[in-house]
C-alpha cells in the first residue's frame, strides 16, 4: 500500500449510501483505481444520514460538514446548486461558507492522508477549491469536466473563467468526457490545447450488459433523462404523438425527475397520451440494466449534452439508440452505423427515426450490435481507469520534476 500514489478526489457529487446514483461514475472510477497503483481518497460534502467517514473497496471517503443543521446541508447532490446560490440573498453567503469549509477540509485531508496528487471533478465548485489551496499546497492537479460546468461558464459570459484562468493553465491535465467539451474549452482559451484530453468516465460492464433472461419489447421506447430545458423532453413527447398515430401499440417510458415535470405531465394530458406514456422515477444502475434490456429503442434528444451517458449505457445493454446531433452525442453515435442522429428540436425527424427503427428489425438489430461492440471497446471501466491512472502517474512525475528545478535568484 505504501508505494501507491495517494490521490485526493474532490467532488460535490458522490454516492451517499448503497444504491445512490449521485456521482456513481466517479465512484466506479475510484474503485477501479484502487485496483491499480493508486490509493484514492474522496472528499465530498456531507448530506443527511450520510457517514462522515467510510472505507469501502479500497477507497477512503470523507464528507465535510458545512452547516450546523443537517437540513441546511442541501447545496450538493440535488442538481440545483446554481439555483440555490443565485436565487436568494442568502445564497451567496451560504456558498461562500460551503467553499470555505470545503477548502479547510481539503487541506486537512491532504495533511492527514499525505496526498501526492489532487483531482477535482467539475470546475465549480471543486476547481474553485483547488485554486484556493494551490498556493498553500503546490501539488500537481488534474481536473475533470462532465458538461454542466462548461455550459455554465459559457452561460455567464466566461466571467467565472477569468477568475480561474491562471489556475486552469497550471493544471497537469484537464480531462473531459467528449470532443465537444474539449472544443468548447479550447475556443475559450487556446493556451489549454495541450492540457485538455478527452477521457470518458468508465462504465460498469458488470452492470451494463446484455441480459438474455430479459425479453426485448419491440414496441417499447425508453428515455432516461431529466425534466429540464436542456433535455428537451417536450419534443420527445410531441414526436411520440406522431409515432402513436401510425403505430398505436407503441409505448414510451421516461425515467427521470426535474423542475419541468409538471409541464411534461400536462403536455401528455393535452395530447391524450396518458395510456401510452409512463413517467417513472429514476432507478439505481442495477435496475437500469433491465430497463435498457427491455427497450427496443432508447432516445436522448438533449441540447449540447456533455456526453450522453444514457445512450452509451443502453448500447452496452444491446439496445438501439437515437440521439440529437448536438453536444457530445455524436462521439457516441455515428449516424446509421451505431444509431441514428436527428437534428435538434426537430420533432418530425425524431418521429421518423423512431418509426424507422421500430419498423425495420434488421436495421435496428444491426445498429444495436454495432453500438454494443463500440461501447464495450470504448467505455469499459478497466481500460479507461488504466488511462486515468497513467494521467495520475504523469502528474506525480511532473510535480516532482517541477519541485526539483533550481530556484531562481
Amino acid at each position: 500500500m505504501g508505494d501507491k500514489i495517494r490521490l485526493l478526489v474532490l467532488t460535490h457529487n458522490y454516492p451517499r449510501y448503497p444504491g445512490d446514483f449521485a456521482g456513481v461514475f466517479i465512484s466506479l472510477l475510484t474503485r477501479r483505481l484502487a485496483g491499480l497503483d493508486v490509493k484514492p481518497v474522496v472528499l465530498a460534502p456531507h448530506d443527511r444520514d450520510a457517514a462522515e467517514y467510510e472505507e469501502n473497496e479500497g477507497v477512503t471517503t470523507y464528507r465535510f460538514r458545512y452547516a450546523e443543521d443537517p437540513g441546511d446541508e442541501n447545496l450538493a447532490y440535488r442538481g440545483n446548486m446554481q439555483q440555490l446560490v443565485l436565487g436568494s440573498l442568502s445564497g451567496p453567503v451560504r456558498f461562500r461558507r460551503f467553499l470555505n469549509r470545503f477548502c479547510t477540509a481539503t487541506l486537512n485531508v491532504i495533511e492527514k492522508e499525505r496526498i501526492q496528487v489532487v483531482a477535482g471533478h467539475w470546475l465549480m465548485p471543486s476547481g474553485m477549491v483547488m485554486k484556493k489551496i494551490a498556493h498553500k499546497r503546490p501539488l500537481p492537479m488534474i481536473l475533470s469536466s462532465h458538461g454542466t460546468d462548461i455550459r455554465l461558464m459559457n452561460k455567464f459570459g466566461q466571467l467565472p473563467y477569468r477568475y480561474l484562468k491562471q489556475f486552469c493553465r497550471s493544471l497537469k491535465k484537464w480531462t473531459v468526457v467528449s470532443s465537444f467539451l474539449k472544443d468548447r474549452i479550447i475556443r475559450m482559451d487556446g493556451n489549454l490545447a495541450d492540457i485538455v484530453e478527452v477521457l470518458p468516465m468508465p462504465h460498469d460492464e458488470t452492470i451494463f450488459h446484455r441480459d438474455e433472461s430479459i425479453q426485448r419489447d419491440s414496441d417499447l421506447i425508453v428515455s432516461v433523462t431529466r425534466f429540464t430545458e436542456q433535455k428537451r423532453v417536450d419534443y420527445l413527447i410531441k414526436a411520440f404523438a406522431t409515432v402513436v398515430a401510425k403505430r398505436s401499440q407503441t409505448r414510451l417510458e421516461i425515467y427521470g425527475s426535474g423542475p419541468l415535470q409538471a409541464g411534461i405531465e400536462q403536455l401528455i394530458r393535452d395530447l391524450g397520451l396518458q395510456q401510452q406514456v409512463r413517467l417513472l422515477a429514476p432507478v439505481p444502475q442495477e435496475k437500469l440494466r433491465a430497463v435498457y434490456n427491455r427497450a427496443a429503442v432508447v432516445v436522448l434528444n438533449s441540447y449540447q449534452e456533455g456526453f450522453g451517458l444514457a445512450l452509451s449505457e443502453a448500447m452496452m445493454c444491446g439496445a438501439a439508440v437515437i440521439g440529437t446531433n448536438s453536444g457530445g452525442i455524436p462521439d457516441i453515435i455515428k449516424h446509421r452505423e451505431r444509431g441514428l442522429l436527428v437534428p435538434l428540436d426537430d420533432t418530425a425527424s425524431l418521429a421518423k427515426a423512431i418509426l424507422e427503427l421500430l419498423g425495420d428489425n434488421s436495421l435496428r438489430q444491426t445498429l444495436a450490435e454495432n453500438g454494443y461492440r463500440f461501447a464495450h471497446e470504448n467505455y469499459a471501466s478497466g481500460p479507461l481507469a488504466s488511462r486515468y491512472a497513467q494521467t495520475v502517474r504523469e502528474a506525480l512525475l511532473w510535480g516532482k520534476s517541477h519541485r526539483d528545478l533550481p530556484k531562481r535568484g
